[in-house]
Formats: C-alpha cells, sequence, structure tokens
C-alpha cells in the first residue's frame, strides 16, 4: 500500500518548515506556537527542525523581512511614476490588497506578529515600516502640491487610517470570494480616497 508523501517530501524541508511556522504564527500567534508545533505540523522530530534553521525567531525574521519587501517592492514603482497622485495612490491601494490576497497568512504574521522580533531585529523592521509609510506620505503630500487632495488633510493621520483599513484585509478577505483582489483593491480605493480628495 502506497503511503501518501509528507508536506516535507512534497516541497522541500525548509519550504515546509516556513509555510506551517507562517500558517501556525498567523493562526494561534508567535508566543502561542512552539517549534514543536511546527514540527508536527511538518511532520518531523521538534530536533530535526534545527538542521534547516536557525531558531523559531529566525522563521519570524524572514516570513517579517520579506513580507515587508513584497509591499515596498509593489507601490515602489507607483510612487515613481509618471501618474497623477490621486491615480498613484489608488494604484498603491489596490497593489497591497494584492499582496495581502495572495497570502493572507504571511500578511497577519507582517502587521501583527512584527512586534515579538528581538531587540536585534526589530528596528530593521521598524525602519521598513516607516519607509512604506512614507512612500503613501509622499504620494499625499504630492497631491496636496497638487490641488487634486485637501490643503487641510493631516498626511501622517490619512495615510495611517488608510494603511490601518488595508491592514486588516487579511482577516476578511478570502480567495473563494466573488472579487477579485483588484476590484477589493478598487472598491477600498475609491471608499479611502473620499477623505483626502480636494
Amino acid at each position: 500500500m502506497a503511503i501518501a508523501p509528507t508536506v516535507e517530501a512534497a516541497i522541500g524541508p525548509r519550504d515546509a518548515i516556513m509555510d506551517a511556522a507562517m500558517h501556525l504564527f498567523g493562526k494561534q500567534g508567535y508566543t502561542g506556537t512552539s517549534m514543536r508545533d511546527i514540527a508536527s505540523a511538518v511532520g518531523v522530530l521538534p530536533g530535526s527542525l534545527y538542521a534547516h534553521i536557525a531558531s523559531k525567531e529566525a522563521l519570524l525574521i524572514e516570513i517579517v523581512d520579506g513580507g515587508i519587501n513584497r509591499f515596498l517592492a509593489a507601490v515602489g514603482p507607483h510612487v515613481v511614476s509618471d501618474a497623477s497622485p490621486v491615480e498613484k495612490l489608488r494604484a498603491m491601494i489596490i497593489a497591497h490588497v494584492e499582496i495581502v490576497a495572495d497570502n493572507p497568512e504571511r500578511s497577519q504574521v507582517v502587521f501583527h506578529q512584527w512586534r515579538y522580533l528581538g531587540d536585534a531585529s526589530k528596528p530593521a523592521a521598524i525602519k521598513k515600516r516607516r519607509d512604506y509609510e512614507e512612500a503613501f506620505i509622499e504620494v499625499v503630500e504630492e497631491g496636496i502640491q497638487s490641488g487634486e487632495f485637501r490643503a487641510d488633510v493631516n498626511r501622517r493621520i490619512a495615510v495611517r487610517t488608510i494603511l490601518g483599513a488595508l491592514n486588516w484585509t487579511p482577516e476578511w478577505i478570502s480567495p473563494e470570494g466573488s472579487l477579485s483582489p483588484a476590484s477589493i483593491g478598487t472598491l477600498m480605493a475609491d471608499s479611502l480616497l473620499t477623505g483626502v480628495l480636494a
């Protein structure tokens, strides 16, 4: 009788460990997940994990860093494009939703579990989060200068309101939903832009 391959055998041990950690960190939190939990999900002994990874925190660092890099790479081209500030901000909102929809569990970890990074790795994550926020602020400021956005808008509050709404999407977005990620992003942009448009 044939035995079904384990997750590890199907996609490779390190990828299987990363996937399991991403799922468990998103579902039960970083502090609520043990190495034994991860090993059980992969189907190996806990000690075997260390042949592929350095520590539980190393997994979190890789998930958070890689996740933030995806968001930065997705919105970066829009910031420097020749489009109008309104078109830029709309495109950035849609890009954000598309990254979330690609892997909601990863996004949950990136948005909510980065706080558990150690003192050595947390500053880099904070800087990248600020860089992401600043990209949105730059476009809002450009829109204020062009007259497309309200002159009295508080740039940082407006951007944090937008990002706060976007960062909640992993909690409810569904791959089985009737709307595509781009359609959801467009609808969200329609709602979120009303607060800053002149």
